[in-house]
């Protein structure tokens, strides 16, 4: 049996009409009652019941309905994917990432994208940590756990060390920690992500996660913020390095522990699992893959 009669008997189902599915689908109606006919000969099964104008699916024509319905729909799904592939990436790219990963992302990568695919639209919106789950509009997410919806795909695309500092001015007034435990005692500028507790901070010693809980004068749902306010002399932040780099080679930041204990933060990006990936969408995954690959220094992952 030919994919294209499957269609033609799921059009009918659907119309319920052999005149209504044969102007959809631009034929005379005599070939689709003809199609049918021998369909249903060849299955040795009564599709439809018919009765004067009307027609009705049978028991068995609701069951062949139901399974030729998902046949069709991953035919077409199939074709559609290779008719996208053959084409050049065009259209809108829906993008949600949180602010400074964007902001990162905009000083380099964007701009060597848009110029590689002028007929792409890219749409970045901002990402709350608490929006991760509701969000449907997304070809492509930017994350820095995984999703807890089973129907979305996450991959791992990046590692970056977190790590912890403060002016040589706060270091100069209350001293230098030795070990992270110290921070216990010291101002510590705190950022809350929605996701964990915000006085625990986590680093690594001897391969092991440990924690500090820690306390100070400021919290906030701005990673910069508690940067700015680390720069300005208030306390101790806990940032990803690639974040801070340029205060810190122009010691207005200090990396505390030499850059030991750092937390090694992954990053994921996610899509529905529950459709075929655009070429649009391909093209900016395996971009991004090649960026990485020769940037890792941009990052320093």
């Amino acid at each position: 049996m030919k994919i294209d009669d499957l269609a033609l008997f799921v059009r009918v189902a659907e119309e319920l009409s052999f005149t209504e599915a044969a102007n959809i689908l631009d034929l005379p109606q005599s070939t689709v009652s003809r199609k049918i006919k021998h369909m249903e000969e060849n299955l040795q099964a009564r599709l439809f019941e018919r009765t004067g104008r009307h027609i009705f699916l049978t028991p068995q024509g609701s069951q062949f309905y139901k399974n030729s319905k998902k046949i069709v729909d991953e035919y077409q799904l199939a074709k559609s994917s290779i008719d996208d592939f053959q084409k050049e990436p065009a259209g809108e790219l829906t993008l949600y990432m949180l602010p400074f990963f964007a902001e990162l992302l905009t000083k380099e990568f964007f701009p060597l994208y848009l110029t590689a695919f002028p007929k792409v639209n890219i749409v970045n919106k901002i990402l709350s940590y608490d929006q991760l789950d509701q969000v449907q509009d997304a070809d492509l997410i930017f994350y820095p756990l995984p999703p807890r919806n089973t129907n979305m795909v996450a991959k791992r695309v990046l590692t970056c060390s977190r790590r912890f500092y403060a002016s040589p001015d706060y270091l100069k007034r209350h001293g230098n920690p030795e070990h992270p435990r110290d921070l216990a005692d010291m101002h510590c500028l705190r950022f809350d992500n929605k996701e964990s507790d915000v006085d625990k901070w986590f680093y690594f010693e001897e391969d092991n996660v440990e924690q500090v809980t820690v306390k100070g004068p400021f919290t906030c749902e701005s990673l910069n913020l508690t940067i700015e306010l680390a720069r300005k002399g208030m306390g101790v932040c806990f940032v990803p390095q690639f974040m801070v780099n340029p205060l810190v080679r122009s010691q207005e930041l200090v990396c505390l522990f030499e850059g030991r204990y750092s937390y090694e933060q992954p990053y994921y990006v996610i899509y529905h699992s529950n459709s075929y990936m655009p070429n649009k969408t391909r093209a900016f995954l395996d971009m991004f893959s090649q960026y990485m690959e020769q940037s890792n220094n941009v990052f320093n992952c």
